[in-house]
């Protein structure tokens, strides 16, 4: 039934065509786990449509059926020959493309490319819900937090710092590896492109750190989250170079939180193979060999 809904809804949707209409959307399209991911607010009708217009013009250009791949944008208009054009310009658009009579093209063919965008559409969202985990709900407050005298309530809060920590670790880990990219992208100077690797790398140890910390206190898996582990969570900031695991263990002792990047970099100095261990995030995070650049402090 809800993959009928879906093909009823891309139906609906196929008329107005591109780019993708708040009223031209049905619930179960804008309730896709992959568009609610990548809307920039969720609760908003408006951003959803914008994320369903993005997803689906991706999934035209990945269109699974090459033969009548260029009729599917055409009759979306998601080509710049029919984009804004009317159903029936665009279907007479699409119909050419793969060959078909129009009449053929609108009885036979029409439904089976629908048909498989709404089945590409519903798998997007099924893998992307498999790959991704979305941090903790976070509401405006009125009033000051309250809790019971409780031990459940304790426990429950509990749970929400550790995982809170290493969301905010994880965040503050994928803000220094854009900076990492923009200075590269800037072609700045080695220097700075050093010092900023290493504010990440303090920032990797954090994240570490709080995983480790979640893994001993709750498990290998995320309470209310069986799919994921918080290594999972982690590796959200982006890419990070490949580390062994003496390495990442070295990086998660020394990810205290309450640690500021000077101890950590004079312990991680001080530790041994702390120095190879810099050197080698530095390289593969920057691009860059460095040579003598390697040596500018990371504090």
């Amino acid at each position: 039934m809800a993959d009928d809904a879906l093909q009823d809804e891309v139906r609906v949707l196929v008329r107005g065509g591109l780019p993708v209409r708040p009223e031209s959307c049905g619930p179960v399209l804008l309730g896709l786990q992959s568009v609610k991911a990548r809307a920039l607010r969720p609760e908003d009708p408006a951003s959803r449509a914008r994320a369903l217009d993005g997803l689906l013009r991706e999934q035209l250009d990945r269109f699974e059926n090459v033969e009548l791949a260029s009729a599917a944008r055409l009759l979306f208009g998601a080509e710049p020959a029919t984009s804004g054009a009317t159903l029936t310009a665009r279907r007479q658009a699409a119909a050419a493309a793969a060959r078909y009579e129009v009449h053929h093209f609108r009885k036979r063919i029409e439904p089976k490319v629908l048909e498989l965008v709404a089945w590409q559409l519903r798998r997007d969202s099924e893998e992307f819900a498999s790959r991704h985990v979305a941090p903790p709900e976070l509401h405006a407050a009125s009033t000051r937090m309250v809790l019971p005298a409780d031990v459940f309530a304790w426990e429950a809060v509990g749970h929400q710092h550790a995982l809170a920590a290493l969301w905010g670790a994880v965040y503050l880990l994928r803000a220094e590896l854009l900076t990492v990219a923009r200075l590269v992208s800037m072609d700045a100077s080695g220097a700075e492109i050093h010092e900023a690797a290493g504010v990440a790398l303090w920032r990797h140890a954090q994240v570490l750190a709080a995983s480790a910390h979640y893994r001993a206190t709750y498990g290998a898996v995320l309470l209310h989250e069986a799919n994921y582990g918080p290594q999972e969570i982690a590796a959200h900031a982006g890419w990070t170079p490949p580390l062994t695991s003496a390495q990442e263990l070295l990086l998660a002792q020394l990810g205290d939180p309450t640690a500021g990047l000077a101890e950590f970099t004079t312990r991680l100095d001080a530790a041994e193979g702390g120095a190879e261990l810099v050197a080698t995030w530095r390289r593969a995070l920057s691009g860059r060999d460095g040579g003598t650049e390697e040596k500018v402090s990371m504090s």
